[in-house]
């Protein structure tokens, strides 16, 4: 049975969800755009065909340009399908009451949302399987392993380097229902068993073309992702757009309102043809402290051989943060390492993380330097006075000496046999460097 905590709780998901939706039809009424409610389904490059099983009307709808933005559905585990009751997925998991125990399935973002959500709410134990050594392997180690220390203090297993063995949903003779699952650890070879109530299965998203008639038009899907140019049109259509989860470039909100906008404007626009640049996109991760990004991390940097400098400024030295009793988190900023200090990417962890990285976005947009964003006044006391010091500790100005405190860190990397050039990068070291020939 639901108690009314959950069921307070998932009315207040309901209720903010139809205020937003309700926000947007007025909107879209305001703007006199006509909507129609049903089912569509290209039957040309030119003409969609509309059915609404409700009513069971049909409409046919003709138009110079398409934009499909139909989104993505949760990824099926290709061994184990969903039943929507045991073994689920982020689809299913927000209406049904909170489990007394689960497994998440993947250790990415979405799963560590959830897990981070379920623990914080005091009444799940959560177990996540991890097939790497670590979790969120897109980012940097010292942002995983924080994220990680800081899900395993609210009682999150994490099953690193395993493999799901085996899963069966199971219902006893008592008439209890719950999931067994057998992982193998992928360096020692062992296998051990558990159960659960529900699994969560979050291995990621796949676009929503189901039913949309694309075999009508020439639009090309492969691997099953829709081919598109830099301006979003589906090779070979011309007036054929894709955005947001339906190509899934970069799945996320913020990305498909602006490859929205930006195919309107490559649509209707008369200024000069240009392929759109996002190069400063910010993210958000909503666990047990927010954590905020843009642009590129270390590893990044690294794998594109990039040389750079990197300072990391704790919140225990941030006095917003102590006057609010949260000294969790730090602020992550990394720049070019050459005389320009070119600001590359910026990290933060704790209270006020979005706030943080948005002081960055539009300097790694414009190519700004670390001098240029110096000149930023932040107000105080807050959380962004962090992020000035950080800078100031990159520069060379801060009243902390970096590398003194575990919490004020500073180091450079170089791309390794790079003394002789790009050229000979890939050969050993020689024993010599530049030599000048006097003639």
């Amino acid at each position: 049975q639901m108690c009314i905590r959950d069921r307070k709780m998932r009315a207040g998901l309901v209720h903010a969800a139809e205020f937003r939706e309700k926000q947007l039809l007025q909107a879209l009424k305001a703007a006199k755009v006509r909507q129609l409610e049903g089912s569509a389904m290209f039957s040309s490059p030119t003409e969609v065909n509309v059915y609404n099983p409700e009513t069971g009307e049909y409409s046919i709808v003709t138009a110079d340009y398409f934009i499909i933005a139909t989104g993505s559905a949760a990824r099926e585990h290709p061994h184990y399908p969903t039943d929507g009751d045991n073994i689920i997925t982020s689809d299913h998991i927000m209406m049904q009451p909170l489990p007394k125990s689960i497994v998440v399935v993947g250790a990415g973002v979405i799963g560590c949302e959830f897990a981070a959500i379920l623990a914080n709410l005091g009444k799940t134990r959560v177990n996540i399987i991890d097939k790497a050594p670590r979790i969120l392997p897109m980012e940097d180690e010292d942002i995983a392993l924080y994220v990680q220390g800081m899900l395993e203090k609210k009682g999150v297993t994490v099953h690193h380097n395993s493999a799901l063995f085996d899963m069966q949903a199971y219902e006893d003779e008592s008439g209890q229902r719950g999931v067994q699952y057998m992982i193998q650890n992928n360096k020692t070879k062992e296998h051990s068993v558990h159960n659960v109530e529900r699994a969560l299965i979050s291995i990621g998203r796949l676009p929503n073309y189901k039913g949309l008639g694309l075999e009508n038009t020439k639009c090309r899907v492969t691997d099953g992702r829709m081919k598109v140019d830099e301006y979003q049109r589906c090779v070979p259509h011309m007036n054929i757009y894709a955005v947001g989860d339906a190509t899934m470039d970069i799945a996320l909100v913020n990305m498909g309102e602006t490859e929205g906008r930006n195919a309107i404007d490559h649509i209707y626009s008369t200024r000069k043809e240009s392929v759109p640049v996002i190069d400063n996109l910010s993210t958000i991760m909503f666990l047990d402290e927010e954590v905020a990004a843009v642009g590129m991390n270390e590893q990044d940097c690294r794998k594109e051989q990039v040389s750079y400098m990197m300072a990391r400024y704790g919140y225990e030295f941030v006095s917003r943060a102590v006057a609010m009793g949260d000294i969790k988190g730090f602020i992550k900023i990394i720049v070019t390492n050459d005389r320009e200090k070119r600001v590359l990417g910026v990290r933060a962890v704790g209270a006020h993380a979005s706030s943080v990285v948005e002081l960055a976005s539009l300097a790694i947009h414009n190519h700004q330097s670390a001098y240029e964003l110096a000149e930023l006044m932040t107000a105080y006391p807050a959380i962004t006075q962090g992020f000035q010091e950080c800078l100031r500790m990159l520069l060379g100005r801060s009243v902390l000496k970096p590398n003194v405190f575990p919490q004020l860190i500073m180091r450079t990397w170089n791309p390794p046999n790079f003394e002789r050039g790009r050229f000979y990068q890939t050969k050993a070291p020689p024993p010599y460097g530049l030599s000048l020939i006097h003639i």
